[in-house]
């Protein structure tokens, strides 16, 4: 990992549905910064819910690389039964 990468907060769990779109909010702000690119997602970072107010899907995951060092980083999360993480890798 790079400086860059080095900087990067991760997040084991979230704890309420907000702890996960505050940490998409900083995925935004990480590809905003230039630093990183979305390699993939289930969806847009900004269209996890619908018009309606519910999820997009059961799992939703987005996966960002620094553009630096190619690292990896995956935020996925289970809307269904709650859960997920913010974590290095794929």
């Amino acid at each position: 990992m790079c400086e860059v990468c080095q900087r990067v907060i991760l997040r084991k769990g979230f704890r309420s549905p907000q702890d996960y779109l505050d940490c998409l909010s900083y995925l935004q702000e990480l590809i905003d910064s230039g630093d990183f690119e979305l390699e993939s997602g289930t969806c847009d970072l900004d269209k996890v819910k619908g018009p309606d107010g519910c999820w997009m899907d059961d799992m939703i995951g987005h996966v960002i690389r620094c553009r630096s060092c190619r690292q990896a980083f995956t935020c996925s999360a289970c809307t269904y039964r709650g859960g997920g993480s913010f974590r290095k890798g794929r």
